[in-house]
């Protein structure tokens, strides 16, 4: 199966590249340190619960970041990988 954009394609005119100004991609390198900090510190918690009641709350917690920092990673990489 093609998708529809397929047939559209032209060669000689590239998509154009993503780009994120220095204060976008400031605020989102900011943002993304933030989750990450946020996820390792669940994480760490996770390792020292006992309690398997508080350790699925706390996996409850990792995935929430998860979703936040997941686009935010996709994004970032995006315009990375366009430089």
């Amino acid at each position: 199966m093609v998708p529809p954009s397929a047939w559209n394609f032209d060669p000689t005119q590239p998509a154009a590249k993503p780009e994120l100004p220095a204060q976008q991609a400031g605020a989102l390198t900011d943002r993304l340190a933030q989750l990450q900090s946020e996820r390792n510190a669940i994480r760490a918690r996770i390792a020292a619960e006992r309690d398997v009641g508080q350790r699925q709350r706390l996996y409850e917690q990792l995935h929430r970041v998860g979703v936040q920092l997941s686009p935010l990673e996709r994004r970032l990489a995006a315009v990375a990988s366009a430089r």
